[in-house]
């Protein structure tokens, strides 16, 4: 079976972490380069993960060549494209404006990407702003403020990301209310670096309406009948062996 023909629904995809290779070469290459990485074969194999800390890691690092509102166009334009490559025709695209705070703001980044999403008709996007647990809920409620002066630029939900053992569901209850309250859809990363606990957490304390990833919900019989009987969806992906231009 030829997957890549075959119509599809991405709604689990971090835009930063879904750069093709040449694009962010491309963006290395504007900043000056890395002594470390001299081609493009060498920037993949630097990105043959070792393990999640390492996975951390290179996302940090890739992060120091996205500086400029433009990049943000940038990279949409070639995410976006390998979708439609992809026959992708619907995808909730995951975005970290956040990080970027110290240098950016929060609704500028929004709207560059935003420029990509109308320049793109052959597939329906929207976005999900992917709040950080590491930054803690203070901080967090002032990003959900930001991106709620600018949701109609496409952002139909918000979730949280991060450190899930060290920042968990419940310390951020406040936050998710205010989500709701503004009218956001809700997910949070859960069951992943965490245990079946943390889906438990997300479900009872935050409210989501769905679970990020989720893979560890196994380990809990009840909780897999609660997922069904309520119909809460998981953010999973599905096993298949095709080839992905990204990271």
């Amino acid at each position: 079976m030829d997957f890549s023909s075959i119509p599809k629904i991405e709604n689990h995809l971090h835009l930063e972490g879904a750069i093709p290779y040449e694009t962010l070469w491309q963006l290395i290459q504007k900043y000056g380069g890395d002594r470390e990485v001299t081609n493009l074969n060498k920037l993949k194999e630097k990105f043959k993960f070792r393990d999640f800390n390492h996975f951390i890691e290179m996302w940090i690092w890739k992060n120091q060549f996205i500086k400029e509102y433009e990049d943000f166009k940038i990279i949409s334009d070639a995410v976006f494209k390998d979708l439609v490559d992809q026959n992708v025709k619907y995808a909730e695209i995951f975005i970290s404006p956040s990080i970027f705070r110290k240098k950016l703001e929060i609704q500028r980044i929004v709207e560059a990407i935003s420029g990509s999403i109308s320049e793109n008709p052959k597939i329906k996007i929207n976005l999900i702003v992917d709040l950080v647990r590491n930054f803690g809920q203070e901080n967090e409620i002032r990003t959900l403020e930001e991106i709620n002066e600018v949701k109609d630029h496409s952002i139909i939900g918000i979730g949280i990301g991060g450190s899930e053992n060290d920042f968990p569901p419940e310390l951020f209850v406040d936050l998710f209310e205010k989500a709701r309250n503004y009218g956001f859809k809700t997910t949070a990363h859960a069951g992943e670096a965490a245990g079946a606990d943390s889906i438990w957490k997300a479900i009872k304390l935050l409210r989501v309406d769905r679970i990020g990833h989720g893979t560890r919900a196994i380990e809990d019989v009840k909780l897999l009948d609660y997922l069904s009987e309520f119909k809460i969806p998981i953010e999973l992906c599905p096993i298949f062996k095709f080839s992905y231009k990204g990271y």
